[in-house]
């Protein structure tokens, strides 16, 4: 396997790969397989995410009796400065 292309392609892949990559082909298997389950048979009884759609599971979730205005006062209002000090 080309590791250069793991590298590349991900920076967790990357930092994984360096631990995976001296196990048995036996165990790569059984870890393929578990990561391949868990895509396709989420745990949660969900189906599993395709990408497509995912802001309907948000819709209409948010409940508030504030207004967009209210909502953005109150953000800016909670805001703080970080003015600790960094000793480098």
């Amino acid at each position: 396997m080309n590791t250069n292309l793991i590298s590349a392609s991900s920076p967790v892949c990357a930092k994984y790969w360096s631990e995976l990559k001296n196990l048995s082909d036996n165990v790569k298997l059984e870890l393929i397989t578990l990561l391949s389950s868990s895509m396709t048979h989420p745990e949660n009884g969900e189906k599993a995410d395709d990408g497509k759609g995912w802001t309907e599971k948000f819709a209409g979730k948010w409940q508030d009796d504030r207004t967009a205005e209210e909502i953005v006062e109150d953000i800016r209002a909670a805001r703080n400065a970080n003015m600790r000090e960094i000793e480098l």
